[in-house]
This record gives C-alpha cells, sequence and structure tokens, in this order.
C-alpha cells in the first residue's frame, strides 16, 4: 500500500505541474497574438490543462494524506500542516489566474464572430499582470510544497533518544528500537532488566495514562506465523501481526530471531491500536541501533 500510495501522490504531483505548464505556456502564447481568432486558438486548449491540474490537485491531497496516515505520521507534524496550507494557497491563487484567462478565451471567442479585429480591450486581459503574477506565485508554492515533501523538516527528531539507546546498547546485543511513533505520542522512559530485555514507554500527553509499551526480547520461539491474529500488515519484508484481549491490545514482528513487541491497553473495548495499525506500525519500523 505505501507503493501504491505513493505513485498515485507522485503521479498526481506530475499532472499538477504538467497541466501548469501547459496553462501558462499557452497563456505566453496568447500574449504575442494580435487577432482575436488566434488568442482563442490558444486559449480553448487551457481548459485541458486545467483539468490535468484539477485531477492532479485531487490525487496530491488524497493520496499524500493516505500515505501519511498509513506511514503512521499522520497530520500533525509541522511540514506535513506548512505542506497543506500551501496547498490551499496554491489552489486559490491558480483559480484567480484562470479565471481571468477564461474570460479572455470567451471575449476572444466573441470577437472572433464579429470580424476577427484586433482588441486593445482582450490584448490587455490577455496579459493583466495579476492574474499572471497569481499565476506565477501559485507555481511557486508547489515548488515549495516539493521541497517540503523533499525536506520534511522537523521529521528527523528521534523516536527514542539516543542517550537511551546508549543504555540499552550496552546490555542488549540485538536491540531494536522504533524509529516512527503515532501522532502525540513521545518517548517516556526505559527499563533494561539483567537479561537484556528492555521495555521502552510512550505516552499520548493529552490521554492522561494513555500509553504504548514496547518491548524486545530474544527468543527462539518467534510466532513468525501464527495461527490467531485480527490484523496483518507487510512493510518491505517486514511482516507484523496484531491481535488483542480484553484488556489489552498487541502487535509482534520477529527479525533475526528477536521478537519485537508493542502493547496498549483496550479502554472502553475500543481497539483503535489494532484496527488502525498504530501498533504494527511501531513494530515494523523498528531499525537496531547503531
Amino acid at each position: 500500500m505505501t507503493n501504491l500510495f505513493l505513485f498515485l501522490h507522485l503521479l498526481g504531483a506530475f499532472c499538477f505541474f504538467a497541466g501548469g505548464a501547459v496553462v501558462g505556456v499557452l497563456q505566453l502564447a496568447a500574449m504575442r497574438q494580435e487577432r482575436p481568432s488566434q488568442i482563442h486558438a490558444l486559449l480553448r486548449l487551457a481548459p485541458f490543462g486545467a483539468a490535468l491540474v484539477g485531477t492532479g490537485a485531487l490525487l496530491t491531497l488524497g493520496f499524500g494524506i493516505a500515505l501519511a496516515e498509513h506511514e503512521g505520521l499522520g497530520l500533525s507534524p509541522a511540514w506535513i500542516q506548512a505542506a497543506l496550507g500551501l496547498w490551499v494557497a496554491a489552489m486559490a491563487l491558480g483559480a484567480l489566474g484562470g479565471r481571468t484567462a477564461r474570460h479572455a478565451r470567451h471575449r476572444a471567442q466573441n470577437l472572433a464572430a464579429e470580424g476577427d479585429v484586433p482588441s486593445p480591450e482582450l490584448r490587455s486581459m490577455v496579459a493583466a499582470r495579476g492574474p499572471l503574477w497569481a499565476s506565477y506565485a501559485s507555481f511557486a508554492l508547489l515548488l515549495a510544497i516539493v521541497v517540503l515533501m523533499i525536506w520534511q523538516p522537523g521529521s528527523t527528531s528521534l523516536a527514542v533518544p539516543r542517550w537511551v539507546q546508549a543504555k540499552i546498547s550496552a546490555v542488549a546485543p540485538l536491540a531494536y528500537v522504533p524509529t516512527r511513533l503515532p501522532s502525540s505520542y513521545a518517548f517516556s522512559q526505559y527499563t533494561i532488566d539483567a537479561r537484556g530485555h528492555f521495555h521502552l514507554t510512550f505516552r499520548q500527553p493529552s490521554a492522561g495514562t494513555r500509553e504504548l509499551v514496547f518491548t524486545v526480547s530474544n527468543t527462539r520461539t518467534c510466532p513468525t506465523h501464527p495461527l490467531y491474529y485480527d490484523g496483518r500488515i507487510a512493510f518491505g519484508d517486514v511482516v507484523a501481526f496484531a491481535s488483542h484481549n480484553a484488556i489489552e491490545q498487541f502487535a509482534w514482528t520477529c527479525r533475526d530471531g528477536v521478537t519485537i513487541e508493542a502493547s496498549s491497553p483496550v479502554i472502553r473495548n475500543v481497539f483503535d491500536d489494532v484496527t488502525g495499525n498504530v501498533l504494527m506500525t511501531l513494530v515494523a519500523y523498528a531499525k537496531p541501533i547503531g
């Protein structure tokens, strides 16, 4: 699903930029023409570019959000919120620029039918600076969104602090820690027992005692293909499973003979951390320390 969402998201971005380029080239070419018939011949192709822009806008937004949710990021990271804000602004500016071009197209069609005489009014509509700069600004905002998607500022913060990782690696020869946390969760505390098994606790401050517990143990009875489970999901070559009972939700995966587990309490008979892939994402994206 990650690859599918990413492909459709990138396809939308391609449609977006391709449509914007088509509309921009047609408008610049129309500005060089004198006769209304010539201007109309160019601008009547602009709706095809606008359709590409609209399709790309929907694909990038819909599948971008789906990808963020699937990857366990949600909409809380600041760079995602900034990208959404820029997306809304780019749409508004693009609509402003496109409205004037649409009026110019209709005016050119009427003038062409009335004798096809060059019109200063039409020329001023096609070359209007305000809508033209609005279109340029919309394109610039799209480029800014691409920069945010690649750079992802602030997303490099560690799910588990380095000093905690150092403590764990000193006593645990095969140590995995999560690299992605559900929205609004943050590292809270850790414990390590004499056998090198460790527990990491992540809490959601706004939810009081709500917490996720991440554990790693070195065991030879790693249940890679359990008979009973509520959910199963694959992240690359890693397969994670999830289940629940009356009081607990839990997920697990096995890598290199190590069992990686995560759990959370059942509250009011709701199993969102299982059905929403929260716990499975936590264990599937665990990485070895170092």
